[in-house]
């Protein structure tokens, strides 16, 4: 700590601590980020369970630094294998004092981000903010769908305690859980990993899900666009949605805002597609029915297909 002119105090501090037993921060290991995911989930258990019901949060977001991630991120499916363990052995103690688990979910879900600001608190990098949910957050929604408030388990500053909070998912926007830091682990109802076999890391990003390439016939423009995440949005290019990492923005009048949604469908391996356009959207020469943006209505989209948004952009979808 520098001394300020005229700061006795810290004259003092200079004179009674030798430099080299003076606390200088500790680069963030993965056994912090396990023991934090460890305490964010024991703490739940406390909140959450209800009765004779044992209820507790299976879904987790953490948020680090961008350098701290890119550093961690091999050691990823480690720290999520490791704390599914100890999930399990902080159930095995618990359970006997319930008459039965309510797990709310089928599977574990972990995803990593990174952002140097969260809900007005700087992420450094020595920091980690964990935030536990009992279901998960679609992360790729709309703006629309985030306009709310989540009720999660997440460390109160104040405190430094895990405990349950209300947070304003509008405060996830900036932040882009790419697939590549996206894990599910399916949970065992006998409290056991299965020797890591469970572990699914969501696919790769080094070639994408999709790859699509789209031609704007009003501009005689084409570019190409590598779907990264389960869930994209197309949309006009237009101001409020600069700050989606999922959404493909096409710069043209003929695109509505938003105009579609391609998802991965995790249970069966396919993709899908909603139109939301009072435009025509057809999908290899088929009219697909438009649907409301907080109801989609999901079609199929073939491994290699041609969609055609208002008889003008046309995209080639190529499942990689």
């Amino acid at each position: 700590m520098k001394r300020r002119p005229g700061d006795i105090w810290g004259a003092m501090r200079n004179w009674l601590v030798p430099e080299s037993t003076r606390e200088v921060p500790v680069p963030l290991t993965n056994n912090d980020m396990l023991h934090e995911l460890v305490d964010c989930f024991d703490g739940s258990c406390k909140t959450e369970s209800v009765g004779a019901s044992l209820v507790f949060n299976m879904h987790f977001l953490v948020i680090l630094h961008p350098d701290v991630y890119e550093q961690r991120l091999p050691s990823f499916p480690v720290v999520v294998k490791e704390a599914v363990k100890m999930f399990y052995r902080k159930l095995e103690g618990y359970k006997k004092n319930y008459e039965d688990l309510a797990p709310v979910s089928s599977h574990w879900q972990f995803r990593f981000g990174p952002a140097t600001e969260f809900n007005g608190e700087t992420i450094g990098p020595y920091d980690l903010k964990i935030v536990g949910m009992l279901t998960g957050i679609r992360t790729g929604a709309p703006a629309a769908d985030r306009r709310h408030t989540a009720k999660v388990t997440m460390k109160s500053k104040a405190t430094n305690v895990f405990d349950k909070m209300d947070i304003n998912l509008d405060v996830l926007r900036h932040i882009h859980f790419a697939e590549s830091g996206n894990f599910t682990v399916k949970f065992s109802n006998d409290l056991t990993l299965g020797g890591g076999s469970l572990l699914k890391q969501a696919r790769n990003l080094d070639g994408g899900l999709a790859r699509i390439e789209y031609h704007l016939g009003d501009k005689n423009k084409s570019d190409v666009y590598t779907m990264k995440d389960t869930e994209i949005v197309i949309a006009r290019k237009e101001p409020e949605n600069q700050g989606y990492n999922n959404y493909l923005l096409i710069e043209s009048n003929y695109v509505s805002n938003p105009h579609a949604r391609i998802r991965l469908n995790e249970a069966s391996g396919k993709f899908q597609i909603a139109s939301f356009s009072a435009n025509e959207t057809r999908v290899n020469e088929v009219v697909i029915a438009r649907s409301d943006v907080q109801s989609p209505r999901w079609f199929y989209l073939e491994p290699q297909s041609q969609i055609l948004l208002n008889g003008i952009i046309t995209l080639e979808f190529k499942q990689q």
